[in-house]
Protein backbone atom coordinates (compact mmCIF):
# COMPACT_ATOMS: atom_id res chain seq x y z
CA UNK A 1 0.00 0.00 0.00
CA UNK A 2 1.83 3.13 -1.22
CA UNK A 3 -0.79 5.79 -0.43
CA UNK A 4 -3.15 6.31 2.51
CA UNK A 5 -5.99 6.82 0.05
CA UNK A 6 -7.40 5.00 -2.95
CA UNK A 7 -8.05 6.54 -6.33
CA UNK A 8 -11.74 6.44 -7.32
CA UNK A 9 -12.81 3.87 -9.90
CA UNK A 10 -12.72 5.35 -13.38
CA UNK A 11 -16.28 4.34 -14.21
CA UNK A 12 -19.00 6.73 -15.46
CA UNK A 13 -21.85 7.37 -13.03
CA UNK A 14 -25.29 6.07 -13.98
CA UNK A 15 -28.36 8.06 -12.95
CA UNK A 16 -32.08 7.59 -13.43
CA UNK A 17 -33.70 9.69 -16.15
CA UNK A 18 -37.09 10.66 -14.72
CA UNK A 19 -40.03 11.29 -17.07
CA UNK A 20 -43.79 11.64 -16.54
CA UNK A 21 -45.47 8.28 -16.15
CA UNK A 22 -42.24 6.49 -15.18
CA UNK A 23 -42.96 3.30 -13.29
CA UNK A 24 -40.65 2.77 -10.35
CA UNK A 25 -39.48 -0.73 -9.53
CA UNK A 26 -36.74 -1.96 -7.20
CA UNK A 27 -34.11 -1.95 -9.95
CA UNK A 28 -34.77 1.66 -10.93
CA UNK A 29 -34.91 2.76 -7.31
CA UNK A 30 -31.56 1.08 -6.72
CA UNK A 31 -30.06 2.96 -9.68
CA UNK A 32 -31.20 6.28 -8.19
CA UNK A 33 -29.92 5.34 -4.73
CA UNK A 34 -26.53 4.07 -5.95
CA UNK A 35 -25.93 7.23 -7.98
CA UNK A 36 -25.94 9.46 -4.88
CA UNK A 37 -23.92 6.94 -2.87
CA UNK A 38 -21.25 6.65 -5.58
CA UNK A 39 -21.13 10.40 -6.11
CA UNK A 40 -20.59 11.00 -2.39
CA UNK A 41 -17.80 8.41 -2.23
CA UNK A 42 -16.21 9.79 -5.42
CA UNK A 43 -16.09 13.26 -3.86
CA UNK A 44 -14.56 11.97 -0.63
CA UNK A 45 -11.95 9.80 -2.33
CA UNK A 46 -10.91 12.65 -4.61
CA UNK A 47 -10.27 15.18 -1.87
CA UNK A 48 -9.91 13.47 1.48
CA UNK A 49 -8.03 10.86 3.45
CA UNK A 50 -9.52 8.09 5.59
CA UNK A 51 -9.44 8.24 9.36
CA UNK A 52 -11.31 8.92 12.56
CA UNK A 53 -13.81 11.78 12.63
CA UNK A 54 -14.63 11.73 16.34
CA UNK A 55 -14.79 9.40 19.33
CA UNK A 56 -13.80 5.73 18.99
CA UNK A 57 -11.74 5.94 22.16
CA UNK A 58 -10.29 2.72 23.57
CA UNK A 59 -10.49 1.76 27.25
CA UNK A 60 -8.64 -1.19 28.78
CA UNK A 61 -9.87 -3.31 31.64
CA UNK A 62 -9.48 -6.87 32.79
CA UNK A 63 -12.01 -9.36 34.01
CA UNK A 64 -11.87 -12.91 35.25
CA UNK A 65 -11.89 -15.37 32.39
CA UNK A 66 -13.34 -18.85 32.23
CA UNK A 67 -10.44 -20.05 34.38
CA UNK A 68 -8.53 -18.39 37.20
CA UNK A 69 -6.51 -16.05 34.98
CA UNK A 70 -7.63 -12.61 33.86
CA UNK A 71 -8.80 -11.69 30.36
CA UNK A 72 -7.75 -8.32 29.00
CA UNK A 73 -10.64 -6.56 27.30
CA UNK A 74 -10.77 -3.46 25.10
CA UNK A 75 -13.90 -1.35 25.30
CA UNK A 76 -14.42 0.80 22.18
CA UNK A 77 -16.34 4.03 22.67
CA UNK A 78 -19.01 5.41 20.28
CA UNK A 79 -17.67 7.44 17.38
CA UNK A 80 -17.42 7.96 13.64
CA UNK A 81 -14.76 7.11 11.05
CA UNK A 82 -14.57 7.23 7.26
CA UNK A 83 -12.73 4.60 5.27
CA UNK A 84 -10.64 5.24 2.18
CA UNK A 85 -13.59 4.48 -0.10
CA UNK A 86 -15.68 7.25 1.47
CA UNK A 87 -17.93 4.95 3.53
CA UNK A 88 -19.11 6.27 6.92
CA UNK A 89 -18.53 3.93 9.86
CA UNK A 90 -20.71 4.75 12.87
CA UNK A 91 -20.29 3.00 16.21
CA UNK A 92 -23.41 4.02 18.11
CA UNK A 93 -22.69 2.25 21.42
CA UNK A 94 -19.82 0.73 23.37
CA UNK A 95 -18.40 -2.52 22.07
CA UNK A 96 -16.14 -4.91 23.98
CA UNK A 97 -13.51 -7.19 22.52
CA UNK A 98 -11.27 -9.65 24.35
CA UNK A 99 -7.61 -9.66 23.29
CA UNK A 100 -7.54 -13.20 21.94
CA UNK A 101 -4.11 -13.49 20.28
CA UNK A 102 -1.82 -16.23 21.60
CA UNK A 103 1.94 -15.63 21.73
CA UNK A 104 4.65 -18.29 21.68
CA UNK A 105 6.93 -18.01 24.76
CA UNK A 106 10.09 -16.07 23.99
CA UNK A 107 8.50 -14.30 21.02
CA UNK A 108 6.30 -11.25 20.47
CA UNK A 109 3.33 -10.55 18.22
CA UNK A 110 2.09 -7.21 16.90
CA UNK A 111 -1.71 -7.14 17.06
CA UNK A 112 -3.93 -4.53 15.37
CA UNK A 113 -7.51 -3.58 16.26
CA UNK A 114 -9.42 -2.12 13.34
CA UNK A 115 -12.94 -1.13 12.39
CA UNK A 116 -14.47 -1.53 8.93
CA UNK A 117 -17.68 -0.81 7.05
CA UNK A 118 -20.09 -3.61 6.17
CA UNK A 119 -21.67 -3.58 2.73
CA UNK A 120 -25.47 -3.16 3.24
CA UNK A 121 -26.15 -5.59 0.39
CA UNK A 122 -24.72 -8.34 2.61
CA UNK A 123 -26.94 -7.48 5.59
CA UNK A 124 -30.40 -8.74 6.45
CA UNK A 125 -33.32 -6.77 5.09
CA UNK A 126 -35.88 -5.97 7.81
CA UNK A 127 -39.18 -4.68 6.41
CA UNK A 128 -37.39 -2.89 3.59
CA UNK A 129 -34.88 -1.15 5.90
CA UNK A 130 -31.17 -1.89 6.22
CA UNK A 131 -29.05 -0.35 8.97
CA UNK A 132 -25.47 0.19 7.88
CA UNK A 133 -23.15 -1.66 10.23
CA UNK A 134 -19.50 -2.01 11.16
CA UNK A 135 -17.12 -4.74 12.20
CA UNK A 136 -14.30 -4.56 14.76
CA UNK A 137 -11.51 -7.05 14.16
CA UNK A 138 -8.34 -8.19 15.85
CA UNK A 139 -5.67 -9.04 13.30
CA UNK A 140 -1.99 -9.93 13.24
CA UNK A 141 -1.22 -8.46 9.84
CA UNK A 142 -1.37 -4.73 8.92
CA UNK A 143 -4.81 -3.15 8.33
CA UNK A 144 -6.42 -3.68 4.95
CA UNK A 145 -7.37 -0.78 2.68
CA UNK A 146 -11.01 -0.81 3.86
CA UNK A 147 -10.08 -0.75 7.57
CA UNK A 148 -9.39 2.11 9.99
CA UNK A 149 -6.93 1.39 12.82
CA UNK A 150 -8.09 2.06 16.39
CA UNK A 151 -5.02 0.86 18.29
CA UNK A 152 -2.28 -1.77 18.32
CA UNK A 153 -0.20 -3.59 20.89
CA UNK A 154 3.01 -5.61 20.69
CA UNK A 155 2.19 -8.66 22.82
CA UNK A 156 4.61 -10.97 24.60
CA UNK A 157 3.79 -14.35 26.14
CA UNK A 158 3.07 -12.71 29.52
CA UNK A 159 0.23 -10.78 27.87
CA UNK A 160 0.09 -8.39 30.80
CA UNK A 161 -1.49 -5.56 28.82
CA UNK A 162 -1.60 -2.03 30.26
CA UNK A 163 -1.85 1.61 29.31
CA UNK A 164 1.51 3.04 28.17
CA UNK A 165 3.54 4.97 30.74
CA UNK A 166 4.93 7.05 27.87
CA UNK A 167 2.24 7.40 25.19
CA UNK A 168 4.83 8.68 22.70
CA UNK A 169 6.95 5.53 23.04
CA UNK A 170 4.84 2.51 24.07
CA UNK A 171 6.70 -0.62 25.12
CA UNK A 172 5.74 -4.30 24.83
CA UNK A 173 2.21 -5.05 26.09
CA UNK A 174 1.32 -1.34 26.15
CA UNK A 175 -1.48 0.08 24.03
CA UNK A 176 -0.15 2.07 21.08
CA UNK A 177 -2.37 4.87 19.71
CA UNK A 178 0.23 6.57 17.49
CA UNK A 179 -1.27 5.17 14.28
CA UNK A 180 -4.82 6.46 14.81
CA UNK A 181 -5.05 8.95 11.97
CA UNK A 182 -7.75 11.64 11.74
CA UNK A 183 -9.93 12.00 8.67
CA UNK A 184 -8.66 15.06 6.77
CA UNK A 185 -8.17 16.54 3.33
CA UNK A 186 -5.51 14.59 1.48
CA UNK A 187 -2.15 15.64 0.09
CA UNK A 188 -1.46 16.18 -3.60
CA UNK A 189 0.72 13.10 -3.57
CA UNK A 190 3.03 10.95 -1.50
CA UNK A 191 6.77 11.60 -1.71
CA UNK A 192 8.98 8.51 -1.50
CA UNK A 193 12.68 8.84 -0.75
CA UNK A 194 15.64 6.51 -0.20
CA UNK A 195 19.16 6.95 1.15
CA UNK A 196 22.24 4.84 0.46
CA UNK A 197 23.46 2.67 3.33
CA UNK A 198 27.23 2.24 3.14
CA UNK A 199 27.25 -0.76 5.47
CA UNK A 200 24.65 -2.84 3.63
CA UNK A 201 25.49 -1.25 0.24
CA UNK A 202 21.77 -0.95 -0.44
CA UNK A 203 19.22 1.80 -0.93
CA UNK A 204 16.86 2.06 2.04
CA UNK A 205 13.54 3.83 1.96
CA UNK A 206 13.02 6.65 4.48
CA UNK A 207 9.81 6.94 6.52
CA UNK A 208 8.56 10.00 8.36
CA UNK A 209 7.81 8.17 11.62
CA UNK A 210 10.96 6.10 11.88
CA UNK A 211 11.40 4.91 15.47
CA UNK A 212 15.09 5.91 15.22
CA UNK A 213 14.83 9.26 13.39
CA UNK A 214 17.51 10.31 10.94
CA UNK A 215 17.99 13.81 9.55
CA UNK A 216 16.05 12.78 6.46
CA UNK A 217 13.14 11.36 8.46
CA UNK A 218 13.01 14.61 10.45
CA UNK A 219 12.64 16.48 7.15
CA UNK A 220 9.80 14.20 6.03
CA UNK A 221 8.19 14.57 9.45
CA UNK A 222 8.20 18.36 9.12
CA UNK A 223 6.11 18.22 5.92
CA UNK A 224 2.92 17.67 7.92
CA UNK A 225 3.29 21.15 9.39
CA UNK A 226 5.18 23.29 6.89
CA UNK A 227 3.95 21.79 3.59
CA UNK A 228 1.04 19.34 3.99
CA UNK A 229 0.46 19.38 0.22
CA UNK A 230 3.05 16.58 0.13
CA UNK A 231 2.42 13.48 2.22
CA UNK A 232 4.85 10.79 3.36
CA UNK A 233 4.72 7.06 3.90
CA UNK A 234 4.35 5.82 7.45
CA UNK A 235 6.57 2.99 8.64
CA UNK A 236 3.47 0.94 9.46
CA UNK A 237 2.98 0.53 5.72
CA UNK A 238 6.60 -0.47 5.15
CA UNK A 239 7.31 -2.66 2.18
CA UNK A 240 10.58 -3.68 0.60
CA UNK A 241 12.14 -1.32 -1.92
CA UNK A 242 12.18 -3.43 -5.07
CA UNK A 243 13.83 -0.85 -7.31
CA UNK A 244 14.95 2.76 -7.40
CA UNK A 245 12.09 3.57 -9.78
CA UNK A 246 9.68 3.38 -6.82
CA UNK A 247 11.23 6.53 -5.29
CA UNK A 248 10.89 10.19 -6.28
CA UNK A 249 14.26 11.08 -4.77
CA UNK A 250 17.38 9.17 -3.72
CA UNK A 251 20.15 10.66 -1.61
CA UNK A 252 23.79 9.99 -0.78
CA UNK A 253 27.01 11.91 -0.03
CA UNK A 254 30.03 12.52 -2.25
CA UNK A 255 32.23 9.93 -0.48
CA UNK A 256 29.65 7.23 -1.15
CA UNK A 257 29.29 8.31 -4.77
CA UNK A 258 33.05 8.25 -5.36
CA UNK A 259 33.10 4.58 -4.32
CA UNK A 260 30.36 3.61 -6.77
CA UNK A 261 31.14 1.14 -9.52
CA UNK A 262 30.16 1.91 -13.10
CA UNK A 263 27.17 -0.43 -12.87
CA UNK A 264 25.76 1.57 -9.95
CA UNK A 265 26.20 4.81 -11.87
CA UNK A 266 24.46 3.26 -14.90
CA UNK A 267 21.56 2.25 -12.64
CA UNK A 268 21.26 5.86 -11.45
CA UNK A 269 21.27 7.10 -15.07
CA UNK A 270 18.36 4.77 -15.85
CA UNK A 271 16.59 5.99 -12.73
CA UNK A 272 17.00 9.63 -13.79
CA UNK A 273 15.33 8.87 -17.13
CA UNK A 274 12.19 7.75 -15.27
CA UNK A 275 11.89 11.26 -13.81
CA UNK A 276 13.65 10.53 -10.52
CA UNK A 277 15.97 12.96 -8.75
CA UNK A 278 19.32 12.22 -7.08
CA UNK A 279 20.50 14.46 -4.24
CA UNK A 280 24.27 14.39 -3.59
CA UNK A 281 25.50 16.20 -0.50
CA UNK A 282 29.07 17.21 -1.29
CA UNK A 283 31.09 17.90 1.86
CA UNK A 284 34.59 17.88 0.33
CA UNK A 285 35.82 21.50 0.18
CA UNK A 286 32.42 22.58 1.52
CA UNK A 287 33.98 24.45 4.45
CA UNK A 288 36.41 26.28 2.16
CA UNK A 289 33.60 27.21 -0.23
CA UNK A 290 31.40 28.33 2.66
CA UNK A 291 34.15 30.63 3.94
CA UNK A 292 34.64 32.16 0.49
CA UNK A 293 30.90 32.66 0.10
CA UNK A 294 30.68 34.32 3.51
CA UNK A 295 33.52 36.69 2.62
CA UNK A 296 31.85 37.39 -0.73
CA UNK A 297 28.57 38.30 0.96
CA UNK A 298 30.37 40.58 3.44
CA UNK A 299 32.25 42.36 0.63
CA UNK A 300 29.03 42.83 -1.33
CA UNK A 301 27.36 44.34 1.74
CA UNK A 302 30.32 46.66 2.33
CA UNK A 303 30.13 47.88 -1.28
CA UNK A 304 26.41 48.54 -0.86
CA UNK A 305 27.08 50.48 2.36
CA UNK A 306 29.64 52.70 0.64
CA UNK A 307 27.10 53.64 -1.99
CA UNK A 308 28.02 56.29 -4.56
CA UNK A 309 30.02 58.60 -2.31
CA UNK A 310 32.83 60.09 -4.46
CA UNK A 311 35.30 60.47 -1.59
CA UNK A 312 35.16 56.70 -1.02
CA UNK A 313 35.92 55.72 -4.62
CA UNK A 314 39.33 54.31 -3.67
CA UNK A 315 37.82 52.16 -0.93
CA UNK A 316 35.16 50.97 -3.37
CA UNK A 317 37.78 50.00 -5.94
CA UNK A 318 39.77 48.04 -3.35
CA UNK A 319 36.63 46.18 -2.28
CA UNK A 320 35.64 45.49 -5.89
CA UNK A 321 39.10 44.07 -6.59
CA UNK A 322 38.91 41.84 -3.50
CA UNK A 323 35.40 40.75 -4.53
CA UNK A 324 36.64 39.76 -8.00
CA UNK A 325 39.50 37.71 -6.56
CA UNK A 326 37.19 35.89 -4.17
CA UNK A 327 34.58 35.34 -6.89
CA UNK A 328 37.17 33.95 -9.32
CA UNK A 329 38.57 31.60 -6.68
CA UNK A 330 35.09 30.46 -5.69
CA UNK A 331 34.02 29.87 -9.29
CA UNK A 332 37.17 27.84 -9.95
CA UNK A 333 36.50 25.45 -7.04
CA UNK A 334 32.82 25.11 -7.94
CA UNK A 335 33.72 24.50 -11.59
CA UNK A 336 35.98 21.60 -10.62
CA UNK A 337 33.22 20.01 -8.56
CA UNK A 338 30.66 20.48 -11.34
CA UNK A 339 33.01 18.98 -13.92
CA UNK A 340 33.42 15.85 -11.79
CA UNK A 341 29.69 15.13 -11.89
CA UNK A 342 29.36 16.37 -15.48
CA UNK A 343 31.83 13.68 -16.55
CA UNK A 344 29.87 10.98 -14.73
CA UNK A 345 26.42 11.98 -15.96
CA UNK A 346 27.22 13.83 -19.21
CA UNK A 347 25.39 16.90 -18.01
CA UNK A 348 25.99 20.59 -17.29
CA UNK A 349 25.51 21.54 -13.64
CA UNK A 350 24.84 25.19 -12.80
CA UNK A 351 24.46 27.10 -9.57
CA UNK A 352 20.81 27.89 -8.88
CA UNK A 353 21.96 31.32 -7.62
CA UNK A 354 22.47 32.19 -11.29
CA UNK A 355 18.90 31.12 -12.14
CA UNK A 356 16.37 33.52 -10.60
CA UNK A 357 13.25 31.56 -11.49
CA UNK A 358 14.51 28.09 -10.65
CA UNK A 359 11.87 26.04 -8.75
CA UNK A 360 14.46 25.05 -6.13
CA UNK A 361 14.60 28.73 -5.18
CA UNK A 362 10.94 29.67 -5.26
CA UNK A 363 8.60 26.67 -4.82
CA UNK A 364 7.00 26.46 -2.36
CA UNK A 365 9.37 28.70 -0.35
CA UNK A 366 11.17 31.74 -1.74
CA UNK A 367 14.95 32.03 -1.28
CA UNK A 368 16.94 35.09 -2.29
CA UNK A 369 19.93 33.92 -0.26
CA UNK A 370 20.45 30.20 0.40
CA UNK A 371 20.57 28.92 4.00
CA UNK A 372 23.71 29.03 6.14
CA UNK A 373 24.56 26.17 8.49
CA UNK A 374 26.70 27.21 11.46
CA UNK A 375 27.55 30.43 9.59
CA UNK A 376 28.66 28.44 6.53
CA UNK A 377 26.53 29.27 3.46
CA UNK A 378 25.58 26.34 1.26
CA UNK A 379 25.57 26.18 -2.52
CA UNK A 380 23.29 24.16 -4.79
CA UNK A 381 24.10 22.97 -8.31
CA UNK A 382 21.44 21.50 -10.56
CA UNK A 383 20.86 20.10 -14.01
CA UNK A 384 17.73 18.11 -14.82
CA UNK A 385 17.35 15.45 -12.11
CA UNK A 386 20.76 15.95 -10.46
CA UNK A 387 21.04 18.15 -7.36
CA UNK A 388 24.44 18.67 -5.75
CA UNK A 389 24.37 20.44 -2.38
CA UNK A 390 27.79 21.78 -1.41
CA UNK A 391 27.63 21.98 2.36
CA UNK A 392 26.02 20.00 5.16
CA UNK A 393 22.39 21.02 4.62
CA UNK A 394 20.94 17.77 6.01
CA UNK A 395 22.65 18.31 9.38
CA UNK A 396 20.12 21.09 10.07
CA UNK A 397 17.04 19.04 9.19
CA UNK A 398 17.03 17.35 12.58
CA UNK A 399 18.66 17.44 16.00
CA UNK A 400 22.46 17.41 16.02
CA UNK A 401 22.83 16.89 19.77
CA UNK A 402 25.09 19.82 20.61
CA UNK A 403 22.36 22.50 20.57
CA UNK A 404 24.36 24.68 18.17
CA UNK A 405 21.59 25.31 15.62
CA UNK A 406 19.13 28.16 16.00
CA UNK A 407 15.42 27.69 15.38
CA UNK A 408 15.74 29.99 12.36
CA UNK A 409 18.57 27.87 10.88
CA UNK A 410 16.60 24.63 11.27
CA UNK A 411 13.45 26.07 9.72
CA UNK A 412 15.38 27.64 6.83
CA UNK A 413 17.12 24.33 6.13
CA UNK A 414 13.85 22.40 6.33
CA UNK A 415 12.18 24.83 3.93
CA UNK A 416 15.01 24.38 1.43
CA UNK A 417 14.70 20.62 1.93
CA UNK A 418 10.98 20.95 1.21
CA UNK A 419 11.77 22.78 -2.03
CA UNK A 420 14.03 19.86 -2.99
CA UNK A 421 11.29 17.31 -2.21
CA UNK A 422 8.69 19.32 -4.12
CA UNK A 423 11.06 19.61 -7.10
CA UNK A 424 11.59 15.83 -7.07
CA UNK A 425 7.87 15.09 -6.87
CA UNK A 426 6.94 17.59 -9.61
CA UNK A 427 9.72 16.52 -11.98
CA UNK A 428 8.72 12.89 -11.67
CA UNK A 429 5.02 13.68 -12.12
CA UNK A 430 5.62 15.71 -15.30
CA UNK A 431 8.04 13.10 -16.70
CA UNK A 432 5.58 10.27 -16.08
CA UNK A 433 2.79 12.24 -17.78
CA UNK A 434 4.95 12.55 -20.88
CA UNK A 435 5.70 8.82 -20.81
CA UNK A 436 1.98 8.02 -20.66
CA UNK A 437 1.21 9.90 -23.87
Amino acid sequence: MTKPWSEPEKQPLKRLEVTDGLLINSKKWQIAHNYHHQRQNLHYQSLNQAGIVCGLGVHLFKKTGTRTEYEFVLKFQPGIAIDRYGNCIILEQEREKVIAAQVIPGESLLVYFVISYKDPSQLKNLDGEVTEEYEIKERTDPPQENEVELCRVNLTASKNVKVADNVFSPQDNELDFRYRYPAKWRSLSIIRTAIYNTNSKEWQEVFSDNLQPSNFSYLLQSLDQIYPALGTLKISNKSSLNSLSECDLISLNDQQFQNFQQQQIDDIKKYLKTGGVILIEHSTKAKEIGQFMQIKQELQQDIINIGEEVELNDDREILLDELKQITDRLESIIKNIAEFYDQKFKTNLQSIEQLKNHPLRNTPFLFDQLPSINKQPILILNCEGIIVVIGNLSSAWGLNGNLSLSREAIRSAQEMGTNILHFAWHRRELTQLVKQL
